[in-house]
């Protein structure tokens, strides 16, 4: 496997793809498919073998509470609280894939330290198989402090996040271990879901021949990308949020036949089999070769904690896709995952029971057939009644459910 250089903070060659002329993709809204018709994925995902092979961080959360300002300087004085600890990154990819009943193996580095070990009887706890999380001589395991705080009648909110750790260096050695634990548990895998965060345990050179590899043996390969999604090739499914995949591509996405440019930049670069841009209160948009669908967001509450959003879609989507779902039904399944997601506070993994539960009690919008512009400048742009339409849901939508006082924060 080749080594991805990079630059020291996660980015390596290929961040944007390179310009060029796109035909145009042409996306059409459309109405989700029907619970009865989604349901039966949810039992089928069940027992899936999957491999997460990625950058593993544990996300810490500092409770606190706020009773003064300082006296020595214009800041705020927190009492501590408490601290819990979730799984973040990879791992929390690998939680939703457990919780949604997969057979889940990880692959990644940690470092040889008690943030480590914590991170790692998380996973344990859950029934994830970590005898691919190794340990790393020369580097500390990656972890994100949230500290949040708030009076007694609020809930709190994320005052300021401290993140520990960097890159992992690999030499010789190391990657000769990554490509041992890779074989072992990716022998049987369905589903192989990469989690670049940045910190080099996976990279496109690393991943460039497990990925060939995995696609020939009919294996579902995900992709969930922070920084470098421009410079993977060939995955069935890719699922970068709107600013991520127009950072990628180089394009500004300010209206649907932007992302419908951007889209199809990523397409014809990438190659993803599967395209999926989340789109946030706007929902998603699945992509192919030649057709988008954009699915509104599932429900009509406001987001609480957009914090493991995008794990929880890319577990549900690449699941679903696994044990056979057509992408529309796996991008529609996500769809309801994430709306899971935000209703809570923190990365905390959505359960098989509660995507069940989510898909009888939500709302299925029906909304006509809109076809929107395709690539370059043609397709016509929103319409002054799609805006107003969009503004009297927004006034309709009820406000954002009050956390309880021991939430986190994004």
């Amino acid at each position: 496997m080749k080594r991805d250089p990079g630059d020291g903070n996660g980015r390596g060659d290929g961040e944007r793809v390179a310009a060029g002329r796109e035909r145009a993709i042409k996306l059409v809204r459309v109405a989700p498919p029907a619970a009865e018709r989604l349901h039966p994925w949810v039992e089928r995902m069940r027992g899936v073998r999957a491999l997460v092979w990625g950058d593993f961080v544990l996300d810490e959360y500092w409770r606190c509470l706020t009773r003064r300002v300082s006296r020595e300087a214009p800041v705020l004085v927190l009492d501590w609280q408490s601290r819990s600890a979730q799984g973040g990154g990879a791992a929390n990819a690998a939680l939703n894939l457990a919780s949604l009943g997969a057979r889940v193996s990880v692959v990644g580095w940690i470092g040889a330290d008690e943030a480590g070990a914590e991170l790692r009887r998380l996973l344990e706890r859950s029934g994830v198989d970590t005898a691919g999380l190794l340990e790393h001589a020369r580097a500390s395991t990656v972890v994100k402090i949230r500290i949040v705080a708030g009076s007694v009648h609020t809930a709190l909110q994320q005052v300021v996040r401290v993140d520990r750790g960097a890159a992992f260096p690999l030499d010789a050695r190391d990657r000769g271990a990554l490509v041992r634990a890779l074989e072992s548990a990716g022998r049987d895998a369905q589903a192989v879901l990469l989690s670049d965060y940045g910190y080099d345990s996976v990279t496109p050179a690393l991943a460039e021949d497990g990925v060939r590899s995995w696609r020939a043996r009919g294996v579902t390969v995900a992709l969930d990308a922070r920084y470098r999604l421009a410079s993977y090739r060939g995955v069935t499914l890719a699922t970068p949020n709107e600013s991520e995949a127009a950072a990628a591509a180089g394009i500004e996405a300010g209206d649907e036949r932007d992302l419908a440019r951007v889209a199809a930049r990523l397409m014809r670069v990438v190659r993803p089999q599967h395209l999926i841009v989340t789109r946030g209160r706007d929902g998603l948009t699945l992509w192919e070769r030649e057709s988008g669908a954009s699915l509104e967001a599932h429900g009509g509450e406001e987001a609480v904690d957009v914090t493991g959003a995008g794990d929880a879609v890319v577990a549900t989507a690449s699941l679903a896709l696994a044990a056979g779902a057509p992408a529309l039904d796996a991008a529609a399944l996500a769809n309801v995952a994430g709306s899971v997601a935000v209703s809570r506070r923190g990365a905390v993994a959505v359960s098989a029971d509660e995507l069940r539960e989510a898909l009888g009690a939500g709302s299925a919008r029906k909304p006509a057939r809109v076809e929107r512009g395709g690539g370059g400048e043609r397709g016509a742009a929103p319409t002054a009644s799609d805006s107003a339409a969009r503004a009297r849901r927004a006034k309709l939508r009820p406000r954002a459910r009050r956390a309880p006082a021991g939430g986190g924060a994004a």
